[in-house]
Order: C-alpha cells, then sequence, then structure tokens
C-alpha cells in the first residue's frame, strides 16, 4: 500500500494537547460560572507556529473539538470556547503552520463530551449499575443519535479547513450498558447483556463491541474521505495489550487508520515501552506509518518538565524503532507555552533531523518475533481477572491460579529479549499477519491460549519448512470460547502430551546440560506459580529443564519460614523440552519464564529465554555486544547496509513505599567507554552518523568486530555491505 509521502517523512511531531473548560457553560468541571479566569483568552497562532518551527517540528496535532465539548474553530453546531472570543484559532493555526511546511492534524474526542451530555443526557453511556457514564467526562453512548452529530461536526471540519488530518480520540471507555447498546446486544444474541467479566456471555459481549466499534470508525472515516480524501485518519489506539479487550479498540480496527497512533507514555508503563509501543504499532500498521506519543510531564499533564535526558531517550527510541514521535505538550490555561518544553523539543529534533537520512525508508531487520492473538487476550480476560497485590513487600507466589498470564508474558519476553540485544518483532493472528511467518527465524508463542486451525497449519507448515517456534505454558490448550482441550492442539509439534496443572504453587526448575542451559547456572530455579506438566509423545525430545517440587505447599497452618519453602528431590519430569521438526526446530517450555522474569527481573530467566531464542533460530543475532542492559541496540536494514542505533538511558533507583514506586527517571546523559561490537564478516565499512567518521573493523576468521571509543544516549552506524 502507498501512502502520501509526509505520513512517513514528518516524524517530528507535536501533540498540543488542551481540554479547556468553559466556566461560562453549565456543567463543565463545576467551575466559576460567571468569569472565564483566562482561559483560552491569549492564543498567539503566528507566534506559537513560530515557536514550533524554530523547535523543528513539522506535524502537530491542534484541537478541534476537546472532551469537554468545546470547539477552537467557528463552528455554526457546536459550541465554540468562549474565551477564543471572535478568534478562529484552529484556522489561524493551519494558515501559519502551512507556510512553515508544518502538517496539521484536528483532534476530535469522540465518548468524552461534556456539552452533548448537557444537552442530551438520554444519549449517555451507562455503567453496569446503571448510572449515567463520567469518568472525569462524561461518555456518550456510539449508537445513540449522538453518533449523527459526530458525523455532523467531521462534516463540517473537513468542508471549511484544509487540515492534513483528524486524530480521533476516546473510543476505549466501554463496555456501556445504556438502552441502545442493550437493544442491539440483544438483538443479535437473544439474551441480555452480561454485567461482569464472570458471567456467561462476556466473549461475545467483547466480540460484539469489536463489530459495532467498527462500524461507528467506518462511518467517521467515511464522513472525513468523502470530502476531503487526502485527509488521514488516525485513530489513537490507546493502551496497547495494556487495556482490557472490553474496552474497545484491536488490530481490527488499524484498516480504518491511515497511520498507527498510540500513547507511550514511560510513567503509565516504564522506560522499556516507547520502544515496544513502536513495534507493537509497526505491526499493527502491518510495516506502514505511525506515531508513538510521548510526554513533556514527569507525570502525565502535572505542567512538570521532564528532563531532557529522558525526553531524549524516548524519542530516540520511537524513531530507532521506526516511528515517528509526538511529544506531548499542554500550554497553560490562557494558552501560553512553556519555553524550556520548546528548548528541550529542539534539541531532540534537530537530533533526530541530522540522522532522518539514516531513518526514513529503514526497515527492520526480522530475526525473531514474538506472538500476539487478540483471541488469547479475550480469553486472558475472563480467565485471569485482576486481584489486589496479598502483600506490599513479598510476591505473591500464587498471583494467578488460573492457566493464563498474558500481559506480564508478553513484556518479560520483550524486556528479556531486548537486554539481550535480540532483534525481536511482534506478528498477530490476523491472516495478512500470520502470512508473514516465513521472514523469521523464530517465532515465539508465549502462552498463546487459543490458536485457529488456520493458525495451527501455518506454524507446522513453517516449521516442517525450515522454521523454529517456541511455546510456553498452555499455548494451544483452550479453544476459542475459553474451554480447556484434553491436550495442546500443537502437541505434535511440542513432542510432548498435556498431563495437568502442577499441583505446588511454587516449584522449581532444575537446568540440566543441554544448548538452551549454556551459561545458566545449576541451582535450583524458583517458578512463581504452578507449572505444566507433560511427558513426551516421540523420541526425539532434549530435556534442558525438570521439575522440583517444593518441599511442602505453603498453606496457613503449614510453611517453611518466612517466604518459601525450598525446593525437594528432583522429580525428572520435563519441563522445558526442545527437538527438530521436519526442516525446523522447536522448544516447549511448561512453564511462564516470561511472565516470572517481568516479576523478578532474575537473570537466569532472561539467559535462558535468549538461549531459547538463539537455539531454534540456528544462528546468532547479526550485531552482538556483550553487557549493555540499559543500551536498545535496534537493527534496520537500509538497502544492502544495516543500520545500527544504540539508545542508551540510566535511570535513577526507586523509591518505594506500601504499593507505591516513583516513576523511572532518567537526568544524566553517561558517556560509555570503547564499546564492543561484534558484526557481520561481510561488512566492508562502518561510519558513524551524522558524522561520517570511520570505524576500523577488526577481522577474524569468519568474525569481525569494531570498537566505539564513546557512545552517550544515541549511537548511530551505517555497517556497509552487511546485508543481501
Amino acid at each position: 500500500m502507498t501512502f502520501p509521502e509526509w505520513y512517513s517523512k514528518n516524524i517530528r511531531r507535536l501533540f498540543f494537547d488542551m481540554h479547556l473548560p468553559d466556566w461560562t457553560q453549565a456543567g463543565q468541571s463545576a467551575g466559576d460560572q460567571h468569569a472565564l479566569r483566562g482561559i483560552a483568552t491569549r492564543f498567539e497562532p503566528e507566534q506559537l507556529i513560530r515557536e514550533f518551527d524554530r523547535a523543528r517540528i513539522n506535524a502537530v496535532v491542534v484541537f478541534a473539538k476537546c472532551q469537554f465539548g468545546n470547539f477552537y474553530y467557528n463552528t455554526q453546531i457546536g459550541h465554540k470556547h468562549v474565551g477564543l472570543g471572535d478568534q478562529d484559532f484552529l484556522g489561524e493555526m493551519i494558515h501559519h503552520a502551512h507556510r512553515h511546511n508544518i502538517r496539521v492534524i484536528a483532534y476530535y474526542s469522540n465518548m468524552w463530551d461534556t456539552e452533548a451530555a448537557r444537552l442530551h443526557p438520554d444519549w449517555m453511556a451507562e455503567e453496569a449499575d446503571g448510572r449515567y457514564s463520567y469518568n472525569r467526562w462524561p461518555t456518550m453512548s456510539l449508537l445513540s443519535p449522538y453518533r449523527d452529530l459526530v458525523h455532523a461536526h467531521l462534516t463540517e471540519l473537513t468542508t471549511h479547513y484544509e487540515i492534513d488530518g483528524l486524530w480521533s480520540d476516546i473510543l476505549s471507555d466501554l463496555p456501556s450498558f445504556d438502552r441502545y447498546s442493550r437493544a442491539a446486544f440483544e438483538g443479535k444474541y437473544g439474551q441480555p447483556m452480561p454485567r461482569s467479566v464472570g458471567e456467561a456471555g462476556w466473549l461475545n459481549l467483547i466480540r460484539w463491541q469489536q463489530d459495532m466499534l467498527y462500524d461507528y470508525l467506518e462511518g467517521c472515516y467515511k464522513v472525513v474521505k468523502s470530502i476531503r480524501p487526502e485527509v488521514a485518519y488516525i485513530v489513537n489506539f490507546y493502551g496497547t495489550p495494556y487495556a482490557a479487550s472490553s474496552q474497545g479498540l484491536s488490530f481490527k480496527h488499524q484498516t480504518l487508520s491511515d497511520m498507527g497512533s498510540t500513547e507511550g507514555y514511560t510513567e503509565w508503563q516504564g522506560l522499556i515501552f516507547p520502544g515496544f509501543a513502536a513495534r507493537y504499532m509497526r505491526s499493527a500498521k502491518l510495516g506502514g506509518p505511525f506515531e508513538i506519543l510521548t510526554g513533556r510531564f514527569v507525570h502525565t499533564w502535572d505542567f512538570t518538565v521532564r528532563p531532557l535526558a529522558q525526553m531524549r531517550f524516548e524519542a530516540f527510541s520511537v524513531v530507532a524503532n521506526g516511528g515517528a514521535v509526538s511529544i506531548d505538550d499542554e500550554p497553560y490555561q490562557d494558552g501560553r507555552l512553556e519555553p524550556v518544553v520548546y528548548d528541550h523539543i529542539e534539541n531532540i529534533y534537530s537530533e533526530i533531523e541530522r540522522r532522518e537520512p539514516a531513518l526514513l525508508g529503514a526497515e527492520p531487520l526480522r530475526y525473531a518475533a514474538l506472538y500476539v492473538s487478540q483471541k488469547a487476550r479475550e480469553l486472558d480476560e475472563i480467565l485471569n481477572p485482576v486481584k489486589a497485590p496479598a502483600s506490599s513487600m513479598m510476591l505473591d507466589s500464587k498471583f494467578n491460579a488460573t492457566d493464563t498470564d498474558l500481559l506480564p508474558a508478553w513484556m518479560g519476553l520483550y524486556k528479556a529479549l531486548t537486554e539481550s540485544h535480540i532483534p525481536v518483532e511482534i506478528v498477530d493472528d490476523r491472516p495478512e499477519s500470520f502470512a508473514t511467518l516465513s521472514r523469521y527465524k523464530v517465532i515465539y508463542l508465549s502462552n498463546i491460549l487459543t490458536l485457529s486451525t488456520a493458525e495451527i497449519e501455518a506454524l507446522r507448515t513453517y516449521v516442517a519448512n525450515g522454521g523454529a517456534i517456541i511455546a510456553t505454558g498452555a499455548t494451544s490448550l483452550y479453544d476459542e470460547q475459553g474451554n480447556r482441550l484434553a491436550n495442546f492442539d500443537l502437541a505434535d509439534l511440542f513432542g510432548v502430551d498435556y498431563v495437568r496443572r502442577g499441583t505446588f504453587t511454587f516449584p522449581y526448575l532444575q537446568f540440566h546440560d543441554s544448548p538452551l542451559t549454556e551459561g545458566a547456572v545449576r541451582r535450583p530455579l524458583p517458578h512463581y506459580t504452578a507449572l505444566w506438566e507433560v511427558k513426551p509423545n516421540v523420541a526425539n525430545v532434549g530435556v534442558a529443564a525438570t521439575r522440583r517440587n517444593p518441599l511442602i505447599e505453603t498453606s496457613g497452618e503449614t510453611y517453611y519460614h518466612n517466604n518459601q519453602p525450598p525446593p525437594d528431590v528432583d522429580t525428572g519430569e520435563p519441563v522445558v523440552v526442545y527437538r527438530t521438526y521436519g526442516k525446523g526446530r522447536v522448544v516447549y517450555a511448561a512453564a511462564s519464564p516470561e511472565s516470572n522474569y517481568a516479576r523478578l527481573g532474575h537473570e537466569p530467566y532472561r539467559r535462558l529465554i535468549a538461549n531459547m531464542v538463539t537455539w531454534a533460530a540456528g544462528t546468532l543475532p547479526p550485531v552482538r555486544a556483550e553487557g549493555l542492559l540499559n543500551t536498545e541496540i535496534v537493527t534496520n536494514q537500509l538497502g544492502g547496509d544495516l543500520i545500527v542505533h544504540l539508545v542508551t538511558g540510566f535511570p535513577q533507583r526507586a523509591v518505594r513505599f506500601g504499593y507505591h514506586r516513583s516513576s523511572d527517571t532518567i537526568e544524566e546523559i553517561i558517556t560509555l567507554h570503547n564499546v564492543r561490537l561484534t558484526i557481520p564478516s561481510t561488512t566492508t565499512a562502518v561510519y558513524r552518523v551524522p558524522s561520517g567518521e570511520s570505524l576500523p573493523i577488526t577481522r577474524a576468521e569468519n568474525a569481525a568486530t569494531i570498537t566505539i571509543p564513546t557512545v552517550e544516549d544515541w549511537e548511530t552506524l551505517r555497517l556497509v555491505g552487511s546485508f543481501g
């Protein structure tokens, strides 16, 4: 698919975030009904755009309608913010931005609209208990006549304003139990909507909502495109895998978004998240253009200014992984800027601009892929209800009594592989995505509970033809309705049959000599949650780890010391097995090494995961380094060359009290010295970008290395002739 050039070239973006109450209107935050108190009274569009241009910004999100339902242009059908007076803020911003070659993307709030709720309370969404939904801003039902009003807004906006894009927000405040939704659901299924995740029919509710939301977005998309086909319609894919599947959006809806977009704020999901979010959205868009929002705030929207070192790390992680970065700023209430924010943005975007020749058009090097699944997310929601931590001091060994623990598994795997400098992308369960399996050396199925017949056949063919899979936990042990099967659907690939879920909630792994355990400790490795018990079903199964039960099962009356019981004798029963299948390789772990690594951060799990991947792949990654755990190494292809990015951040130590933990913060840019990389032996020259400085290559038999004298927070190298 081809896209307008600016979708992928304008990668230095600003999200000008401003939900501004109009306190002359009833119902807007219960503010003073008699005075604006300066809100929206001092916007100077020409000056704003000059500052954006100075900061090297080349695309900006400007508000058309905010979550209060206030408009920022001369609307004839909505409520324009009174503080603007006669000013057509959006129109003037477009005029001045286009003079500076800055693209303008108009912001539109969908489900949250205070003004619409005030005028039409019967259009509001409802909570499960029947109350009107009022999560900060009142929520509107997408099946009510509000939908027609949205279409009228979009028609007015795209008819009268030369916007370059429309950013469609707040599409994840679901489910809603309003009368319109209840009638539609009952009309399809012939039964009332379930009100909680534990009720029968919740899977139907999730999947029905997927279709309802698709229909809503398709209607909005068609309105915009019928008037201005060139306008980019952009859906905020809120939450990525962190949002519950019942909240709304999935990869299914990406066909209605001209570019991918999601919020990648590190105060929400940690410093690892911008890179993960970038790879997740690249998969969502099947390689098409995407952006990741990062923030200027220490804690989202609190008018602090994040340290420059941290803003650099987050932005560089996004662009190194192929995305546009959109830094979220918020003006003060009257419309003025905080100047230091734009000093920081200029510093960051100048650095990105200098490296754009090595960024634009680059493709990820495909080595390993994490397999994600909407079906598995849906089952995880019904099988793995969230429960509060039992203790603020000690990790609960039975944090999940069911077969699924999906989000920690995915994030633990990503953490382990990036720290091990193993290239990892994402594929998913859409046919057009899993059709790309053959582009990867190894596919990692981390507790993917259910697989369709088409997925199973594709995986079998992929391995038989020389690919490799790693599967863990209850992968393929469930049908699509959440019923546990008698055996794994992929038992023939795994080389083991399912017996039962183990009875001990705190067992141990005992590693044995094998290619999967090289360099790993031989002492017993604790495993938080029960293991799966399996038995071999073919002869050619190697055993890398066996199960050691604990001395006892801890209870209220029977316990050992203060925390967990020690290991008892080795049962000899397999936990981690490996084998060949056709021309390919298979690893199966009757364990959750990824979620254990996410929860514990314990090195043996990272080593096990890395060893499983490299053995399954049959070859090491082309660019390697020892140590450097705080450095993300991103390897991309550009023509016949490899572009290698080293993005480094050293956070301060966190403070914990009770269940609270201070956010990860990076304040210093630390210089690393004499960083040694192993590179492909075919490389003919290595240049630093953007300086062009040449680095000498040291060659040995079938190997080549380079030493980088100094590495700061972003090092970019061009390895000439390394690919192809």
